[in-house]
């Protein structure tokens, strides 16, 4: 049926999943697509996540597909894009179809091969991210089809399809590799067919009451009567009652029927010949249901129109709308308003969307509204291969920002935004780029690209113009004789923290043409962003090459007049001064050696000889530091015998469901009747007295606007202190804040959106105390945590002792053998990054008892908060967690405090009340892993190539409450031996008591700090000793019976085996690689490489003793199946799944019939926290041992029945023999023994091992690096479940991976760095600023091994923990990426003295990478010490 609003320009008409929905004035427009999901949450279109907000994790891609018609050619065609939902506007969707996850396929009626191939390849752990992946993998195949219906997709495509798409989980390589071998390999999707047309476009028929069989339309879903399609090949029948009954068509495979292009669209654009122009007004700001602020939209669809509307509405009265991917952005976190907007493509008007490209000379046009992903298409095109100016051009295009992104911005968006950080504008400057701006009243003006950025986000714009276009010149139009014979070189430049889907640091793009008779440089360009408020044009530079030959001489002028041109002040926004100079003298560098490497070969003989000598070394310097292959590797395990559910690599019990997002997560369920949102009230400033809040105008007289609540609202016997260990946090700041984000009170509407607006206008008044920011404030002013201060006997101020260190140190003056140094090892925080915010939502109900989901890994400390807050008996409050998209640590304490806080509105309000932290507030607030500072000496003999004793004082920086800090001190205090044997070795700890929101629980729990600490002594003694480090390390590795430096023996030590599997199982030996890095080196000058092997020993418990106990309850139903509760959550980890195999195996059932449900506190109560790695061990054995009794309690039966009784009939005889088919499982821990007093016993259960080897590629001229190979051996004891086991290891990894190189938290400090940053805010605080890995930065090879003929006796199933040691092993590219540095320094022109060793601040991010290695086109002294948030 045709809807009859198409035509008219009130109303917005597009398809979700082939629904049509029609928006009136009755639904906001300015609202993002995924927002308007969950406002249509009743359509069950909860796959598509809310990540970030900003477009920066694609947790929200959907695919949004048009179609047009050509007359001539009586034909369609049809354009798909992944976009990310969370930045697309409703109204750009006019006249669209966009795809969700859940119109390709579900578990109940059958998958998509999309979400078969990611659920099969165990490509999914939280899952949180997957339908993200899902549709950008969808969308690439949607466009990779051609009419012969062949598959031509490369594995380097996908990764490029994926680049938008990020995953906290699995490291990458399960997403990847299903995705390969799905589409590449096997090509199981290359059959289908998608391209809408008639034919294919009812899937479906039915039999209606006469007997006859109609088709069912593709788009309604409703009988077809209008004759539109065919019955070909349809089958159906007649229900028993006669009533109208639906099948399958002749395809009844399910898992491979297409969400078919809506045959309405397909009409309208026949009939109307594209999109009309539109107009819309949104509704009434404080006072209409979707808050909007009356945002009044137009679409034009001709140059005219737009033109006329913006000589209406100029400058700031309108704002024109592309893809929304910067504006999106300013309205969200910026708060900016432009309440008329105009929105633009390429599609709508044509002159706008003109792409004309000359490949003989270079000439081209570019419209302003086309696409990113067009223009690179264009410029990647064959024809297009041969003109540098355009392969520059697409290769800076593939490194921006991701898929999703480049879909939708426009080239027009991109250069008028003027940031100062562009990846395009500076190739723009250095090709002369003309733009054309035009007006209704002055026509077409022609502004030369090197003038049209005039200051910070300013350009040369009048209020009533538009950018057209862009023009390029051809090659030699310069002002050059036409009868020169010349030859132009262009290249893009480029360094981010990451990779791929990154800003910025520095670009650049650089332009020379040459006379090829002589050699002369005739005409030269460059331009920079990232170096000064706006991008520039290196004037001088240029001026002065021209009529210069690429000599030695020329070289140095270049990096003269670059770095005076080029310069950065030490106190610019941003940072990096030293660094961002040197890229620019780097990038310059590279540029001559491109040019001279060419020169060469085109210039005749006589001027060759006077060019630079460019040596065979220097090679590696030209290009990008790009990987050469897609991520690969094998993974080795030993597999069970068939039939044994035990030890089998099944998938994740939800991966299907998370696969078709239908999984549900805590803001995905139905709210309860009547639910109000809630906005937290928060601390602006890092540390002062509060003088007044002022509620009243953000609160009073405001409809749908219920109140604020603070400290005053908690009822008279409730409590506003809360911790995890020390009561020593307020759940609302009274009279002091003590950092940024302290939650000060809440704010309760009925709307999300309104909450927000009414928590931003509270006005709070302070007085200013003057923060303590960082580890080294705090030693200064002695701020640490202790026992008096919390009002705890025993809990701060350990130590550890073995052995006689001072007896070792004095020894130093009688030896000539023994040997002293020192050091300071500075490890950075990290943000958890877990995909799914914070989430929560809690009703008080009659009798007042509490129903809270949240997003939470201890669901028992909710229930304790909440209970204590309000005054209830804790049997009163029950807290539930279905699932969490991912949690690490992040969510076991620090999810609690706002959870309380909604607690106190929902109680006075009697109303459910939910919160759900937007990304950035989540990153500002909930604080990281620890920053940690270690001071040691250490001491060792020469002769022997040993350590002899070890000192190490380590402090982390706490924040402003304990939390878990003291314990996460406890942990790296017992794991700063890493797994080496040393005699004599004291550590002490001290919690840094600063400003700074309180730190927490991160995978691994101070035991990652605590071994680099370790493993930085090793290197460096190593060094020192000029032996090799792999060598060191080895010879000092633990044996079986070792007693470790806090007295525990070490039984079934498997940490050589681990290191002698990794030396065994390659090609190679670790000399034989390490000779082959030498060899590389040797023939490279800037670039080079390194190599590393590192071990692990982590040991698994709970410090807290009593932590170290666990229940189950198992449920027998007559039917044969079992129901399991237990008090542990899942998260990703595949808890559920290995307690499921557990449970089958011990009572003797399929592991389909083995179902987990949700955690909750009135089934389990008084659970520790998910977390420690324990919870397989601890809810593991607690399930045995419920089944057990269970089986024990029908062993008579089954005796009796014989062993051909099925489960279900044993089980029906016991129920009427009435025996009991439940069971409640317990487990405690055994083995532990432990007393801080003393500092002696055993806090282990036992140790996980591991040992992996990395090797990296570093560009010593950008700091860049490229991860290789990493090869791991891992012991997870007799595995319950490889492929979970397996995700973990790789998982865990490239979350370490990311801790060491790239995930860098930057916080305003006045004092100590980051001045440009207001004290104590956090700057990086979302995917747009802190980087997590990408599938472009794990190992392009990625072996993993599970340690085979190992048993654990100790735990369940003689399984071991895997969740946290594998982390462990990312600092084998940590010291892989020094070893290079070493390398390059013995390539500096300064004589570096053997055995000589230098400090890198962890994470080791290209910038402390670069100003490491040095070298003569450095800026400055490479000892320069680099601002790290400690």
């Amino acid at each position: 049926m045709m809807c009859a609003h198409f035509c008219t320009i009130f109303d917005v008409c597009f398809f979700i999943t082939r629904q049509l929905l029609t928006l009136r004035d009755s639904l906001s427009l300015s609202l993002s697509l995924s927002l308007s999901f969950s406002h249509h949450a009743g359509r069950g279109l909860t796959g598509t996540k809310l990540g970030c907000g900003e477009g920066g994790c694609g947790a929200c891609t959907v695919v949004v597909s048009s179609v047009s018609y050509d007359a001539r050619e009586d034909s369609y065609s049809y354009s798909h894009k992944a976009v990310n939902a969370c930045l697309t506007p409703i109204y750009a969707l006019e006249g669209h179809h966009v795809i969700t996850v859940e119109g390709l396929g579900n578990a109940r009626d059958g998958m998509h091969p999309v979400q078969m191939a990611i659920a099969s390849a165990h490509g999914s752990q939280c899952g949180f991210c997957t339908p993200g992946f899902v549709m950008s993998m969808y969308a690439l195949l949607l466009n990779s089809r051609n009419k012969s219906n062949e598959n031509r997709i490369s594995p380097r495509d996908i990764e490029e399809a994926l680049s938008g798409n990020l995953c906290r989980c699995t490291g990458y390589r399960p997403i990847l590799k299903g995705f390969v071998d799905a589409f590449v390999e096997n090509k199981v999707y290359s059959q289908e067919t998608i391209d809408g047309d008639i034919s294919n476009a009812f899937k479906k028929s039915m039999k209606v009451s006469d007997g006859t069989t109609v088709p069912i339309c593709a788009s309604t879903g409703q009988p077809c009567t209008n004759g539109c399609g065919d019955t070909d090949g349809e089958n159906s029948s007649r229900t028993d009652d006669g009533k109208v009954s639906e099948e399958n068509g002749t395809n009844t495979n399910a898992a491979i029927k297409e969400p078919l292009f809506p045959i309405e669209l397909k009409r309208r654009a026949k009939e109307e010949n594209g999109l009309v122009t539109l107009a819309f007004q949104g509704g009434n700001a404080m006072t209409h249901p979707i808050h909007n602020d009356g945002v009044k939209w137009h679409r034009p669809t001709s140059l005219k129109e737009l033109l006329d509307l913006k000589d209406a509405y100029p400058g700031n009265d309108s704002k024109i709308v592309c893809g929304n991917t910067e504006i999106g952005v300013e309205i969200k976190f910026k708060k900016a308003s432009y309440p008329r907007r105009i929105h633009v493509s390429g599609n709508t008007i044509e002159e706008l969307g003109r792409i004309s490209m000359n490949y003989d000379n270079g000439e081209a046009v570019f419209g302003a509204a086309i696409s990113l992903s067009d223009l690179e298409h264009a410029c990647s095109s064959k024809e297009a291969s041969n003109v540098e100016r355009f392969i520059a051009i697409s290769k800076q295009l593939k490194w921006f920002a991701g898929r999703q992104i480049r879909n939708v911005s426009t080239l027009g968006g991109n250069i008028v935004t003027g940031s100062p950080i562009s990846d395009l504008n500076p190739l723009w400057i250095a090709l002369d780029a003309i733009f054309v701006v035009t007006s209704k009243q002055g026509g077409n003006r022609y502004v030369k690209a090197r003038d049209f950025f005039l200051a910070y986000r300013k350009v040369d714009l009048k209020p009533d113009e538009i950018l057209k276009q862009v023009e390029l010149k051809a090659f030699n139009d310069s002002g050059i004789s036409s009868t020169t014979t010349g030859k132009e070189y262009f290249h893009e430049y480029k360094q981010s923290h990451r990779r791929e889907d990154d800003i910025a640091i520095v670009t650049c793009g650089a332009r020379a043409f040459f006379d090829t008779s002589t050699g002369e440089c005739l005409d030269f360009s460059i331009g920079f962003g990232g170096l000064s408020f706006k991008t520039i044009f290196c004037s001088q530079t240029a001026s002065g090459m021209v009529g210069k030959r690429m000599t030695k001489e020329t070289l140095d002028f270049l990096m003269s007049a670059i770095e005076k041109e080029c310069l950065v002040d030490e106190n610019a926004p941003g940072g990096m001064a030293q660094y961002r100079t040197t890229l620019a003298k780097s990038f310059v560098f590279k540029f001559f050696l491109h040019c001279v490497g060419d020169l060469r070969s085109v210039v005749n003989t006589s001027s060759s000889s006077t060019l630079y000598e460019l040596q065979q070394n220097e090679l590696s310097s030209l290009g990008r530091n790009e990987r050469q292959s897609v991520v690969s590797g094998a993974q080795y395990f030993t597999k069970k015998t068939t039939g044994e559910v035990v030890g089998q690599p099944l998938a994740h019990k939800s991966a299907h469901i998370q696969a078709t997002g239908e999984a549900v997560y805590c803001d995905d369920a139905a709210k309860p009747e009547g639910c109000l949102h809630a906005a937290l009230v928060l601390s602006t400033i890092a540390h002062g007295k509060i003088i007044s809040v002022d509620s009243a105008s953000a609160v009073e007289d405001v409809p749908g606007v219920l109140g604020y609540f603070s400290a005053k609202d908690i009822p008279q016997n409730g409590s506003n202190t809360i911790g995890p260990i020390a009561h020593d946090e307020e759940i609302f700041a009274t009279e002091y804040v003590t950092c940024v984000g302290q939650v000060i009170g809440v704010v309760v509407a009925e709307t999300r959106a309104l909450a927000l607006k009414a928590a931003d206008a509270v006005k709070i008044e302070y007085d200013i105390l003057e923060p303590i920011l960082s580890i080294e404030d705090a030693i200064a002013k002695k701020s640490y945590y202790t026992d008096e201060m919390i009002g705890m006997k025993g809990m701060l101020g350990h130590a550890l002792h073995s052995g006689n260190v001072d007896e070792i140190f004095a020894n130093e003056d009688n030896s000539s053998d023994i040997k002293i140094i020192s050091g300071s090892t500075r490890v950075g925080g990290q943000e958890h990054f877990y995909l799914e915010p914070n989430a929560c939502v809690l009703e008080v109900t009659d009798n007042d008892e509490v129903i809270t989901t949240s997003s939470t890994q201890c669901p028992m400390k909710h229930q304790a908060y909440i209970a204590d807050c309000l005054g209830f008996s804790r049997n009163k409050v029950t807290c539930k967690a279905k699932r969490l998209g991912g949690g690490f640590g992040g969510k076991e304490s620090r999810s609690g405090f706002m959870n309380v806080a909604i607690a106190v509105p929902a109680y006075h309000l009697r109303k459910p009340v939910s919160l759900v932290l937007d990304r950035d507030v989540d990153m500002q607030i909930t604080g990281h892993r620890h920053s940690f500072r270690g001071d040691w000496k250490a001491a060792f003999d020469v002769k022997s190539e040993k350590i002899l004793a070890l000192d190490v004082k380590i402090y982390n920086n706490a924040g402003n409450s304990l939390d878990l800090s003291s314990s996460v001190l406890d942990r790296a205090l017992l794991h700063v031996d890493s797994a080496y044997n040393i005699p004599n070795l004291r550590a002490e700890g001290y919690c840094c008591k600063t400003n700074l929101p309180s730190n927490t629980a991160f995978r691994g729990f101070g035991g990652p700090q605590g071994i680099m600490i370790g493993e930085s002594v090793m290197d460096d003694v190593a060094r020192h000793l000029n032996v090799a480090p792999d060598v060191f390390r080895e010879n000092h590795l633990y044996h079986e019976g070792d007693i470790t430096h806090f007295g525990q023996k070490l039984i079934d030590c498997q940490v050589r085996s681990c290191w002698k599997e990794l030396k065994s199982k390659r090609e190679a030996t670790f000399a034989e690689r390490r000779k082959a890095v030498e060899t590389f080196n040797q023939m490279s000058k800037y670039k080079k490489r390194g190599f590393a092997a590192t071990p692990a020993k982590f040991g698994i418990a709970f410090t807290a003793l009593f932590l170290n106990q666990a229940g189950a309850l198992v449920n027998v139903y007559l039917d044969g199946t079992v129901g399991i509760s237990i008090g542990g959550v899942e998260m990703g980890q595949g808890l559920f799944t290995k307690v499921a195999q557990i449970a089958a195996k011990n009572l003797g059932v399929r592991f389909e019939d083995v179902h987990v449900l949700e955690t909750s506190t009135e089934k389990i109560p008084n659970a520790s926290p998910t977390a420690a790695s324990a919870s397989s061990d601890m809810y593991g054995d607690a399930t045995e041992d419920a089944c057990l009794q269970i089986m024990e309690r029908l062993k008579p039966i089954q005796e009796k029945m014989g062993k051909d009784a099925s489960f279900k009939d044993v089980v029906n005889s016991a129920y009427f023999q009435r025996i009991d088919l439940s069971a409640h499982g317990w487990h405690v821990t055994k083995n532990l023994n432990w007393d801080w007093s003393v500092g002696k016993g055993n806090p282990f259960n036992y140790y996980t091992y591991g040992a992996a080897c990395s090797e990296v590629e570093v560009d010593c001229l950008t700091g860049d690096v490229n991860v290789l190979r990493t090869d791991i051996v891992m012991d997870v004891g007799d595995s319950i479940n490889p492929a979970l086991d397996i995700g973990q290891v790789e998982g865990g990894f490239a979350q370490g991976l990311g801790w060491i190189l790239l995930e860098e938290l930057k916080y305003g400090d006045s004092q100590n760095g980051h001045n440009w940053i207001k004290d104590g805010v956090n700057f990086t605080r979302g995917p747009g600023t802190y980087k997590i890995p990408t599938a472009n930065d794990v190992p392009e090879e990625f072996n993993v091994t599970l340690l085979h003929d190992s048993k654990n006796p100790r735990a369940v199933q003689s399984s071991k923990a895997v969740g946290e040691p594998p982390f462990l092993l990312g600092n084998s590219v940590y010291f892989a990426v020094k070893d290079a540095i070493y390398y390059a320094r013995q390539e500096d022109e300064e004589e570096v003295e053997e055995g000589k060793v230098f400090n890198l601040d962890l994470p080791c991010t290209p910038e402390r990478v670069r100003i490491a290695c040095g070298n003569a086109f450095a800026y400055g002294s490479r000892n320069y010490k680099t601002r790290i948030t400690i």
